[in-house]
């Protein structure tokens, strides 16, 4: 199993402990969490969130097995300087089907990397773990993430009202979706050949 990927100037790799408290760091962020669910996070939260996940996933890849759960960091190429991270989420009772995720550090928001992080998650979720399905959501309000992920190709696919409650009030929940036969024909192997193996 693949462990690193290169994509633009980006690196994408499994999370490792050592990720943790750039991660932590990043999550802590108000401008960061102002549209999730969760958050502000103090360190403890977040390492205990994700370090079973980082476990389970380098217990897998160490065996040589494809991770239940895949979660990356992003890095800059040239400097390795810490960008954000993604994530696949599998779907209970689907198989082949994952939840996508991403957050990027404030630090390198209006760059693309939203965009490339959630064209990661469509190569790896079809090209790599030959998934059917992609779900996507986010806060209404959250423009910049329903434009990333529509520009991905996801497709709106519903509303809950005052679903999420966060920071005093209640906020409604787009749905999004992503099917493997919603790409044109011949359109996996070009986005293969944008993230290389490293």
């Amino acid at each position: 199993m693949q462990h690193t990927w290169t994509g633009g100037d980006l690196i994408f790799s499994y999370c490792t402990d050592g990720d943790l408290p750039e991660i932590s760091r990043m999550l802590s962020k108000e401008s960061v969490c102002r549209w999730l669910f969760f958050g502000p996070n103090a360190v403890e939260v977040t390492r205990s969130y994700f370090l079973p996940l980082i476990e389970g996933m380098q217990a897998a890849l160490l065996e040589g097995r494809t991770p239940d759960h895949h979660v990356f960091t992003l890095r800059l190429h040239r400097t390795g300087e810490f960008v954000g991270q993604c994530a696949l989420f599998p779907v209970d009772f689907s198989p082949g089907s994952y939840l996508v995720g991403y957050q990027i550090d404030d630090t390198h928001w209006g760059k693309g990397y939203g965009t490339l992080a959630c064209r990661f998650l469509v190569y790896v979720a079809f090209a790599v773990l030959d998934g059917y399905r992609l779900n996507g959501d986010a806060v209404a309000g959250n423009t910049a993430s329903l434009r990333v992920m529509e520009k991905c190709g996801f497709v709106r696919e519903g509303l809950q009202r005052g679903y999420w409650h966060a920071r005093g009030g209640c906020h409604d929940r787009v749905l999004l979706g992503l099917l493997r036969d919603d790409l044109p024909a011949g359109c996996i192997e070009p986005l293969a050949g944008a993230f290389s193996a490293r």
